[in-house]
């Protein structure tokens, strides 16, 4: 009788524990990313099996922008292509290749172009740009930030299977060759070779990985 009582009582207990578990708040969680997501996808010009690991993030022109297959967006990351600023006007383009991870906090402008190679993973509060608010000019520094125009040194490429770490800065007109890693902290202002490793302010590298 003892027995069939503890039974009982288990069976009772058993949908409140499996409410309060780590596991079905897991469950509950990633249906509530599959949902946004499913919606988020249609703002992009191109999306294919779109993920996140949290959510929102901004998407701002996402007409001008292009994810590959299987990227991944962190909570609260930032795609922005700007096709129009304080009477400037551009043709930005945006193109994030397969199988990228773009952490948290990350944030991509564009008003040129951006391109991201496949099998890039990018570090959490890591800053992409091909533009900055106006130019290294006394005129333009002479302005408020905020009513300088827009001005890009030319495109910002990462080419593929690259690692940024975390709270890294990539400037406008920069080339980080493929498999290269970046440091975190690192400021990128001038092209990395492919299979170095750099890191700094501004980044240098510091090693070159060659055939075994």
């Amino acid at each position: 009788m003892k027995n069939f009582c503890l039974k009982l009582f288990d069976l009772i207990i058993w949908p409140f524990g499996v409410l309060l578990s780590g596991r079905f708040s897991d469950y509950v969680r990633s249906i509530k990313w599959s949902i946004y997501v499913s919606f988020a996808k249609h703002r992009f010009k191109k999306s294919s099996n779109l993920k996140s690991f949290g959510v929102p993030f901004v998407v701002v022109g996402g007409k001008y922008i292009e994810l590959g297959d299987n990227v991944i967006l962190g909570k609260d990351c930032r795609l922005e292509a700007t096709d129009a600023w304080r009477g400037q006007t551009f043709n930005p383009k945006m193109i994030i290749g397969d199988n990228v991870v773009i952490n948290p906090l990350c944030h991509i402008g564009c008003i040129n172009e951006v391109r991201i190679g496949n099998y890039v993973t990018i570090g959490e509060r890591t800053y992409i740009t091909d533009h900055f608010h106006g130019a290294s000019s006394y005129e333009a520094l002479s302005m408020p930030p905020r009513h300088r125009p827009l001005f890009s040194k030319g495109k910002t490429v990462i080419e593929e299977c690259a690692t940024l770490g975390e709270n890294c800065a990539v400037m406008s007109g920069v080339t980080i060759g493929a498999h290269s890693v970046i440091g975190a902290n690192s400021v990128v202002t001038k092209d990395i070779p492919p299979y170095s490793i750099a890191a700094g302010i501004p980044a240098k590298v510091i090693k070159t990985i060659e055939p075994e």
